[in-house]
Protein backbone atom coordinates (compact mmCIF):
# COMPACT_ATOMS: atom_id res chain seq x y z
CA UNK A 1 0.00 0.00 0.00
CA UNK A 2 0.81 3.26 -0.76
CA UNK A 3 2.17 5.45 2.67
CA UNK A 4 1.39 9.31 2.11
CA UNK A 5 3.48 11.47 4.21
CA UNK A 6 2.19 14.52 4.31
CA UNK A 7 2.16 17.93 6.88
CA UNK A 8 0.41 17.10 10.48
CA UNK A 9 -3.29 16.98 9.34
CA UNK A 10 -5.99 19.96 10.71
CA UNK A 11 -8.96 18.83 12.30
CA UNK A 12 -11.23 19.93 9.70
CA UNK A 13 -11.67 16.81 7.41
CA UNK A 14 -12.79 19.69 4.45
CA UNK A 15 -9.18 20.74 4.79
CA UNK A 16 -7.56 18.19 3.71
CA UNK A 17 -3.92 19.32 4.38
CA UNK A 18 -2.69 23.02 4.81
CA UNK A 19 -0.25 22.18 2.44
CA UNK A 20 -2.17 22.86 -1.17
CA UNK A 21 0.93 19.99 -2.47
CA UNK A 22 0.03 17.46 0.17
CA UNK A 23 -3.81 18.22 -0.52
CA UNK A 24 -3.00 17.81 -3.96
CA UNK A 25 -1.74 14.11 -3.89
CA UNK A 26 -3.99 12.67 -1.39
CA UNK A 27 -6.86 14.03 -3.86
CA UNK A 28 -5.07 12.26 -6.77
CA UNK A 29 -5.07 9.13 -5.07
CA UNK A 30 -8.69 9.47 -4.08
CA UNK A 31 -9.80 10.62 -7.87
CA UNK A 32 -7.13 7.22 -9.04
CA UNK A 33 -9.11 5.60 -6.43
CA UNK A 34 -5.57 3.98 -5.50
CA UNK A 35 -5.79 2.87 -1.30
CA UNK A 36 -3.30 4.39 0.88
CA UNK A 37 -2.76 5.48 4.59
CA UNK A 38 -1.55 9.23 5.89
CA UNK A 39 1.37 9.15 7.98
CA UNK A 40 1.76 12.34 9.31
CA UNK A 41 5.04 13.85 9.62
CA UNK A 42 6.88 15.15 12.59
CA UNK A 43 10.13 16.83 12.53
CA UNK A 44 12.24 18.83 9.68
CA UNK A 45 11.42 17.98 6.48
CA UNK A 46 14.60 18.58 5.38
CA UNK A 47 15.47 14.98 5.90
CA UNK A 48 14.25 14.10 2.89
CA UNK A 49 16.60 14.80 -0.58
CA UNK A 50 14.23 18.10 -1.30
CA UNK A 51 13.62 19.12 2.00
CA UNK A 52 9.95 19.63 1.57
CA UNK A 53 6.25 17.05 1.62
CA UNK A 54 4.64 14.92 0.16
CA UNK A 55 6.49 12.15 -0.04
CA UNK A 56 5.44 9.24 -0.82
CA UNK A 57 6.85 5.49 -0.21
CA UNK A 58 5.86 2.25 -1.93
CA UNK A 59 7.69 -0.79 -1.44
CA UNK A 60 10.73 0.79 0.03
CA UNK A 61 10.68 3.70 -2.53
CA UNK A 62 10.55 7.19 -1.51
CA UNK A 63 9.01 9.64 -4.44
CA UNK A 64 8.90 13.47 -3.36
CA UNK A 65 7.19 15.93 -5.41
CA UNK A 66 3.93 16.13 -5.87
CA UNK A 67 4.32 16.48 -9.65
CA UNK A 68 7.14 13.94 -9.70
CA UNK A 69 4.27 11.66 -7.35
CA UNK A 70 1.35 11.94 -9.68
CA UNK A 71 3.81 10.64 -12.90
CA UNK A 72 4.82 7.56 -10.57
CA UNK A 73 1.29 6.91 -9.59
CA UNK A 74 0.28 6.91 -12.81
CA UNK A 75 2.60 4.79 -14.26
CA UNK A 76 2.92 2.16 -11.17
CA UNK A 77 -0.54 1.76 -10.98
CA UNK A 78 -1.87 2.76 -14.95
CA UNK A 79 -4.02 5.29 -13.68
CA UNK A 80 -5.43 7.76 -16.54
CA UNK A 81 -7.84 10.75 -15.14
CA UNK A 82 -7.39 12.49 -18.48
CA UNK A 83 -7.95 10.46 -21.85
CA UNK A 84 -11.34 12.11 -22.29
CA UNK A 85 -9.14 15.39 -22.65
CA UNK A 86 -7.81 16.50 -26.56
CA UNK A 87 -4.11 17.67 -26.48
CA UNK A 88 -5.15 21.23 -26.37
CA UNK A 89 -7.29 20.84 -22.92
CA UNK A 90 -4.20 19.02 -21.57
CA UNK A 91 -2.29 21.95 -22.45
CA UNK A 92 -4.62 24.78 -20.61
CA UNK A 93 -5.13 22.33 -17.63
CA UNK A 94 -1.17 22.25 -17.71
CA UNK A 95 -1.02 26.23 -17.59
CA UNK A 96 -3.98 26.59 -15.12
CA UNK A 97 -2.67 24.55 -12.70
CA UNK A 98 1.00 25.97 -12.81
CA UNK A 99 -0.51 29.24 -12.48
CA UNK A 100 -1.42 28.16 -9.34
CA UNK A 101 1.31 26.00 -8.05
CA UNK A 102 4.28 28.87 -9.23
CA UNK A 103 2.30 32.52 -8.71
CA UNK A 104 -0.63 31.85 -6.46
CA UNK A 105 0.87 29.27 -4.15
CA UNK A 106 3.61 32.26 -3.07
CA UNK A 107 0.95 34.68 -2.25
CA UNK A 108 -0.79 31.79 -0.08
CA UNK A 109 2.78 31.26 1.43
CA UNK A 110 4.02 35.07 2.14
CA UNK A 111 0.37 35.30 4.37
CA UNK A 112 0.75 32.68 6.30
CA UNK A 113 4.74 32.85 6.83
CA UNK A 114 6.11 36.00 6.91
CA UNK A 115 2.78 37.98 8.25
CA UNK A 116 3.18 37.74 12.02
CA UNK A 117 -0.01 37.12 13.07
CA UNK A 118 -0.22 34.18 11.17
CA UNK A 119 3.38 32.94 11.30
CA UNK A 120 2.30 31.89 15.23
CA UNK A 121 -0.31 30.28 14.41
CA UNK A 122 1.76 28.09 11.60
CA UNK A 123 4.44 27.26 13.39
CA UNK A 124 1.89 25.90 16.19
CA UNK A 125 0.41 23.68 13.76
CA UNK A 126 2.91 22.39 11.63
CA UNK A 127 5.60 22.19 14.13
CA UNK A 128 4.52 21.48 17.00
CA UNK A 129 5.89 18.21 17.71
CA UNK A 130 9.28 19.42 17.36
CA UNK A 131 10.61 19.84 21.52
CA UNK A 132 10.01 23.36 22.84
CA UNK A 133 13.89 23.75 23.50
CA UNK A 134 14.62 23.09 19.99
CA UNK A 135 11.26 24.98 18.35
CA UNK A 136 12.31 28.46 17.93
CA UNK A 137 15.88 27.48 16.73
CA UNK A 138 14.23 24.72 14.19
CA UNK A 139 11.86 27.26 12.82
CA UNK A 140 13.35 30.55 12.57
CA UNK A 141 15.93 28.42 10.36
CA UNK A 142 13.09 26.85 7.88
CA UNK A 143 11.58 30.61 8.02
CA UNK A 144 15.34 32.42 7.15
CA UNK A 145 15.27 29.62 3.86
CA UNK A 146 11.81 29.97 3.10
CA UNK A 147 12.11 33.55 3.15
CA UNK A 148 15.30 33.67 0.83
CA UNK A 149 13.60 31.45 -1.37
CA UNK A 150 10.43 33.63 -1.85
CA UNK A 151 12.97 36.77 -3.07
CA UNK A 152 14.56 34.01 -5.20
CA UNK A 153 11.82 33.59 -7.08
CA UNK A 154 11.12 37.53 -7.13
CA UNK A 155 7.27 37.22 -4.99
CA UNK A 156 9.46 38.23 -1.98
CA UNK A 157 10.95 41.55 -3.65
CA UNK A 158 6.90 42.85 -3.30
CA UNK A 159 5.86 44.34 -0.46
CA UNK A 160 2.88 42.78 1.16
CA UNK A 161 0.63 44.71 -0.40
CA UNK A 162 1.91 44.08 -3.96
CA UNK A 163 1.76 40.04 -3.38
CA UNK A 164 -1.93 40.41 -2.17
CA UNK A 165 -2.53 41.91 -5.07
CA UNK A 166 -1.17 39.39 -7.41
CA UNK A 167 -2.64 36.90 -5.24
CA UNK A 168 -5.90 38.16 -5.61
CA UNK A 169 -5.59 38.17 -9.36
CA UNK A 170 -4.55 34.56 -9.95
CA UNK A 171 -7.60 33.83 -7.82
CA UNK A 172 -9.64 36.22 -10.63
CA UNK A 173 -8.46 34.37 -12.89
CA UNK A 174 -9.48 30.73 -11.91
CA UNK A 175 -12.66 31.99 -10.74
CA UNK A 176 -13.23 32.63 -14.70
CA UNK A 177 -11.47 29.79 -15.92
CA UNK A 178 -14.05 27.82 -13.87
CA UNK A 179 -17.32 29.68 -14.86
CA UNK A 180 -19.98 27.54 -14.92
CA UNK A 181 -18.08 24.06 -15.03
CA UNK A 182 -18.67 21.51 -12.66
CA UNK A 183 -14.70 20.98 -12.59
CA UNK A 184 -12.01 23.00 -14.16
CA UNK A 185 -11.74 21.95 -17.33
CA UNK A 186 -15.48 21.02 -18.00
CA UNK A 187 -17.92 18.53 -16.67
CA UNK A 188 -15.93 15.16 -16.23
CA UNK A 189 -13.17 16.10 -13.60
CA UNK A 190 -9.24 15.15 -14.46
CA UNK A 191 -6.36 15.05 -12.64
CA UNK A 192 -6.12 19.16 -13.03
CA UNK A 193 -9.00 18.78 -10.50
CA UNK A 194 -5.92 17.74 -7.96
CA UNK A 195 -4.52 20.68 -8.41
CA UNK A 196 -7.29 23.48 -8.36
CA UNK A 197 -9.39 21.97 -5.79
CA UNK A 198 -6.11 21.62 -3.43
CA UNK A 199 -5.64 25.07 -3.48
CA UNK A 200 -9.37 26.38 -3.44
CA UNK A 201 -9.80 23.81 -0.27
CA UNK A 202 -6.82 25.80 1.50
CA UNK A 203 -7.76 28.97 0.83
CA UNK A 204 -11.52 28.67 1.74
CA UNK A 205 -10.95 26.35 5.24
CA UNK A 206 -7.16 27.04 6.35
CA UNK A 207 -6.99 29.79 9.09
CA UNK A 208 -3.61 31.14 8.56
CA UNK A 209 -4.87 32.61 5.91
CA UNK A 210 -7.51 35.31 6.71
CA UNK A 211 -7.30 38.37 3.81
CA UNK A 212 -6.68 35.16 1.25
CA UNK A 213 -9.77 33.16 2.80
CA UNK A 214 -12.07 36.74 2.32
CA UNK A 215 -11.22 36.83 -1.22
CA UNK A 216 -12.04 33.38 -2.52
CA UNK A 217 -15.17 33.65 -0.75
CA UNK A 218 -16.14 36.63 -2.70
CA UNK A 219 -16.56 33.87 -5.33
CA UNK A 220 -19.58 31.85 -5.36
CA UNK A 221 -18.41 29.31 -8.23
CA UNK A 222 -15.30 28.54 -6.34
CA UNK A 223 -17.15 27.85 -3.22
CA UNK A 224 -19.55 25.38 -4.74
CA UNK A 225 -16.46 23.89 -6.71
CA UNK A 226 -15.15 22.74 -3.06
CA UNK A 227 -18.58 21.38 -1.78
CA UNK A 228 -18.63 19.43 -5.49
CA UNK A 229 -15.18 18.29 -5.06
CA UNK A 230 -15.18 17.34 -1.15
CA UNK A 231 -18.29 15.44 -2.03
CA UNK A 232 -16.29 13.43 -4.98
CA UNK A 233 -13.80 12.46 -2.52
CA UNK A 234 -15.68 10.83 0.18
CA UNK A 235 -13.64 11.14 2.99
Amino acid sequence: MIELIVYPKSNNSKLINNSPFCSKTEVFLRLANINYEVKNFEGNPSKFSKAKLPVVKFNNELVEDSGFIQKFLEKEFKVSLDSHLSNKEKAQGFAYTKMLEQYLYWSVLHERWFIEENWGKLRDEYFNKIPKLMRGFVTQMIRKKLKAATVGHGMGRHSDVEIFELGYESIDALSNILGENDYLLGNQVSSYDSTAYAFVASMIHSELGPKINNKVMEYPNLIEYDKRMFSLMNF
